[in-house]
């Protein structure tokens, strides 16, 4: 067995539209391609890049001439670092697929036979355990209870042998209420689904939408899991993955937040790794300037935290900040703060990203690094400067995940191997840091016999 048997076969983060491949673009959808509406991927890409495609025409030359067409088709499917760390570029090219598998007439079956042939290929590369996330982008309660309960049905039934397949549900960050409410619905009507929907994600563009505006979100799970135990749902939260809204520190801080929040596992969480300098010098100004809403709530955080942080080397003058807080409440929410970066600035956020990682160790926070992911939606512009470096050297919980393997042409095999290859740490080292990832497992709030449906 291999020293990284644990992890090679666990993925607690992939999304299953992301694990398509070009080729299973074309079998999908290669029949009926015309009748399509591609909007949202045409829209959305000549938006991002300002050229608009064809897809008709892509499909059509994939089909009738692999050996090139499927190439052409890669171009615009495919996430690559020349893409560069926009996360609008990166979702253009995932409305390929979202156009794709929403097509009303065969919406049912394209779902199916796409999450089918996820789950084969991960049985393929030897993954025995996986959890898979994903959103409905429906406003409508009955396409959301459709879309989940089809995906979750066929996930349970894919559980036999030695796969264990579980499903998490990605809520949309601006109806997230809403969503939570219809996922209880879910459940409600349909309790057989219950052993294989085991918590909810908040996914999707992070900017924007702060931790804080879910906090009574979040006590209300919590009161809810206390109630019904067999039935509990934990939180996975994407956050610090795309930031360029924020200051370094605020990013810093909604990672913390998330965490002591009750989000049992971080998605990304790059803002927790990716050294200051690197991160201010991604695009010009990066940064430098966030919204007065945004910066209050840092100067309540830093009041808050304040000898927490002054033990960490981080100055905290509770005067001017409290002098600061009463000149920024008579300016609008939406105003912009300008705040440049020097040096003793850098090297007290690099004191921030060890406060918060230490703070999410003695929680048992787990970040879920994908390190392909990272590297071209987060912007990292080396993998020298990726964030796991500096999570690999401290004590939080660890986890490697593919993200969307069908998008960045990297299955979860390949993301060990990369780190393998571009850090210090040998297979034996790097097996015992990072353990059996299915210890992280959602549903363990849940009584030992988690496998019973409850009334």
């Amino acid at each position: 067995m291999s020293l990284l048997h644990f992890a090679r076969t666990c993925e607690l983060h992939v999304h299953p539209g992301g694990c398509l491949t070009a080729e299973d673009l074309i079998a999908l959808g290669k029949d009926f391609c015309e009748d399509i509406d591609w909007r949202l991927f045409t829209d959305a890409y000549e938006r991002a890049y300002g050229t608009r495609p064809d897809p008709i025409a892509l499909f059509r030359d994939a089909a009738s001439d692999p050996s090139a067409g499927l190439d052409k088709l890669r171009e615009y499917y495919i996430y690559t670092q020349k893409d560069g760390g926009d996360f609008g570029r990166f979702q253009a090219k995932f409305n390929l697929v979202i156009s794709l598998l929403r097509h009303p007439p065969k919406r049912e079956e394209l779902i199916k036979n796409a999450l089918q042939r996820t789950i084969n290929r991960h049985r393929k590369e030897g993954i025995t355990f996986v959890e898979y996330r994903c959103g409905c982008s429906s406003e409508t309660r009955d396409a959301f209870l459709d879309f989940h309960r089809i995906s979750a049905q066929i996930l349970s039934r894919a559980s036999q042998g030695n796969t264990t397949a579980r499903y998490i549900i990605s809520l949309r960050r601006w109806a997230a209420q809403q969503d939570c409410e219809w996922v209880r619905e879910l459940l409600d009507e349909n309790p057989e689904l219950i052993p294989t929907i085991v918590g909810i994600d908040f996914a999707h563009v992070e900017e924007g939408y702060p931790p804080k505006n879910n906090r009574a979100l979040f006590k209300r799970i919590h009161q809810d899991n206390r109630k019904r135990p067999q039935r509990a749902l934990e939180i996975t939260y994407h956050v610090g993955e795309s930031y360029f809204d924020k200051s370094l520190e605020s990013a810093i801080r909604w990672c913390h937040e998330a965490a002591e929040m009750g989000a049992r596992r971080l998605g990304h969480a790059i803002a927790l790794g990716l050294d200051p300098e690197i991160a201010i010098a991604r695009r010009p100004d990066a940064h430098v300037e966030e919204r007065v809403g945004e910066r209050l709530d840092q100067i309540a955080y830093d009041l808050n935290y304040a000898p927490a942080l002054s033990a960490y080397g981080i100055q905290v003058n509770a005067p001017a900040l409290r002098a600061e807080r009463q000149t920024l409440k008579n300016r609008a929410s939406d105003d912009l703060v300008e705040r440049p970066y020097k040096p003793q600035r850098l090297a007290e956020i690099r004191n921030r990203q060890q406060f918060v990682l230490n703070r999410l160790a003695r929680l048992g926070t787990v970040i879920e690094t994908c390190p392909t992911s990272n590297l071209r939606i987060g912007g990292v512009p080396d993998p020298a400067h990726h964030p796991i470096h500096t999570f690999l050297k401290s004590d939080v919980n660890l986890a490697i995940g593919a993200d969307d393997p069908g998008i960045f042409d990297s299955p979860l095999a390949r993301e060990i191997d990369w780190v393998l290859a571009h850090t210090n740490w040998t297979p034996k080292a790097l097996a015992n840091r990072l353990g059996d990832p299915r210890r992280f497992r959602l549903g363990r709030l849940r009584p030992s016999r988690n496998h019973l449906v409850c009334p």
